[in-house]
């Protein structure tokens, strides 16, 4: 089965269906604003799709996506180094303690 697809018809106020035959007339403003065309080694992205590929072919994200990464890394390895810090000190402590116990046990 396959699925079918509905729009809002304003002039009879009712859900119709898409069909292949059926053209929308929307006359409604892109959400998102133009793309100015932008030059990148040599290749010119002048609208959204090409840029998409452009980015997905060469394994790249878009600098909105990249923002605070590295800053997010840095946070997280500083959080890491601190906790193996107080495992390490815990860690000796404990192994001195043990020593003392011992020797207090068994002379």
């Amino acid at each position: 089965m396959t699925r079918r697809k509905f729009v809002y018809d304003p002039e009879t106020k009712a859900m119709v269906e898409v069909t292949p035959g059926r053209v929308l007339d929307v006359d409604a403003p892109a959400v998102h604003g133009n793309f100015d065309p932008v030059n990148v080694a040599g290749v010119v992205l002048d609208d959204r799709g090409k840029y998409r590929r452009y980015l997905k072919q060469n394994d790249l994200v878009p600098y909105e996506d990249a923002c605070g990464v590295a800053e997010r890394a840095r946070a997280e390895k500083a959080r890491r180094e601190a906790a193996e810090r107080k495992r390490g000190l815990i860690d000796a402590y404990e192994h001195t303690r043990n020593q003392e116990r011992a020797k207090s046990r068994f002379g």
